[in-house]
């Protein structure tokens, strides 16, 4: 049984679609990972008893559906890395890629109507993308590869590094929540005006998707591979 006291990543990692149910609380699984579910709802002013029998529901049909899924956290720390690089990360690359150019382009459409919001997205976006590609070249090229090595070596003076890029990598983490908690609010949880086209909506659609798939990466990062240093 799921209860209050738990951390809100351990949840996640015994049952997968309780990312769900804290998506649609806007409870904060990834970077607040290490928060406790009591202490993610207080702080949204959510009841506890409501929250953890919905979860307690969801989870015991999850059981009963005898579903087929990994347990990254009794995985090694090679394979969950290998699994963060082709789900996660190139993911974000790709939708990354083909928002720039659909932002920049209802810009330009929609600017006489909806150009303040647009200038405000198109702003947080910019820095979004900088600030992930970036961070996935760095996890990639310094971080991944020392965790792996200390995998190997188990060499003691590699964990005090790695302890370091992992502060700063979960720093990193916070400061795209931020931006994205942003992008929530100027797109009005991205829910489109009644009057644009198509490639608006399949703008909001495309970053709704890459926020609960950068959910589901930090989470992972966060409070799985992370977890795995010792």
């Amino acid at each position: 049984m799921i209860n209050e006291k738990q951390k809100l990543g351990e949840i996640v990692t015994i049952f997968p679609l309780a990312s769900e149910v804290f998506n649609k609380y806007k409870i904060d699984f990834c970077c607040g990972g290490h928060d406790t579910l009591q202490e993610a709802l207080a702080e949204k002013g959510l009841s506890t008893e409501k929250i953890v029998k919905e979860l307690n529901d969801e989870y015991d049909k999850f059981k009963k559906a005898n579903v087929d899924y990994v347990d990254w956290s009794k995985e090694t720390p090679k394979k969950l890395i290998r699994h963060i690089i082709r789900t996660h990360h190139d993911f974000t690359r790709n939708e990354l890629n083909e928002l720039d150019f659909l932002i920049n382009k209802i810009l330009k459409v929609h600017f006489e109507h909806h150009g303040e919001e647009l200038l405000e997205l198109h702003r947080l976006f910019g820095l979004l993308r900088i600030d992930l590609q970036q961070h996935l070249v760095k996890e990639e090229e310094i971080l991944f590869p020392l965790i792996e090595e200390y995998e190997d070596t188990n060499n003691q003076e590699l964990l005090t590094e790695i302890k370091k890029f992992i502060e700063e990598t979960e720093n990193e983490h916070h400061n795209a929540g931020d931006i994205l908690k942003e992008i929530e609010v100027i797109t009005n949880d991205f829910q489109t005006p009644d009057d644009v086209c198509n490639t608006y909506r399949l703008v909001f659609a495309k970053l709704n998707a890459l926020e609960k798939d950068l959910f589901r990466h930090i989470y992972l990062e966060n409070s799985v591979l992370f977890a795995m240093i010792k």
